[in-house]
């Protein structure tokens, strides 16, 4: 009975804690429109939140493979990708820094080397990527995926926002629209990426 109640305890708590943080988006996108007054641009809190966001998620599975030997390919090649989309968030920095559309280049080096380093044992990798798509955070992952590479971007899309307000089209309303979902997604996927953490070291810990 004891043991029902504190898993009752700790997935309603749980669920309070995410909920708190499906606040981020609102919490960002008011603070750059009302207090920042700007129509979100790339240089924005916002944009930063993002890139952020992307760096936990990208320094999570270097961590867990840096940590757990069994998992170290597959988690390097994850973080590899997280690592890719944040230089592309990053692009407007490669554009001023060296020439419009440099991303392309360090992103391309990171995807191969990960792709490499994970094909050298494919079997332990494969074995591997099975387990960390049985985990129970992964759903939760691949909705932050869809939501921020498909979801945001349909939702973005000026030609819709022209259709529904007409004349009184103005770009911010597209902007917030865009970049909400799209820090939305972000948020679920540093959330599902910190609870891998901490589901593979609690199962290491029990199993010890």
């Amino acid at each position: 009975m004891r043991s029902n109640t504190n898993i009752i305890f700790l997935k309603i708590i749980n669920f309070i804690f995410l909920l708190v943080i499906l606040t981020t988006p609102f919490i960002i996108i008011n603070y750059d429109v009302i207090y920042l007054k700007n129509n979100i641009p790339e240089q924005s809190l916002t944009e930063y939140t993002q890139e952020l966001l992307l760096f936990g998620c990208s320094i999570s599975f270097a961590y867990l493979g840096m940590t757990q030997a069994l998992y170290r390919r597959c988690a390097f090649l994850i973080a590899g990708f997280f690592s890719c989309m944040l230089i592309r968030e990053l692009d407007l920095f490669f554009d001023q820094l060296v020439f419009h559309g440099f991303w392309v280049y360090p992103a391309s080096i990171i995807a191969l080397i990960t792709v490499i380093y994970a094909s050298q044992e494919r079997e332990q990798t494969l074995s591997a990527l099975a387990e960390f798509m049985k985990n129970n955070y992964f759903p939760i992952l691949c909705l932050g995926l869809g939501i921020t590479l498909v979801y945001s971007r349909l939702f973005g899309m000026g030609s819709m926002w022209h259709q529904v307000l007409g004349h009184d089209y103005h770009r911010i309303v597209k902007n917030i629209a865009e970049e909400s979902s799209e820090l939305l997604g972000y948020v679920l996927m540093f959330y599902a990426s910190i609870n891998y953490v901490y589901s593979y070291f609690k199962h290491q810990t029990s199993s010890n």
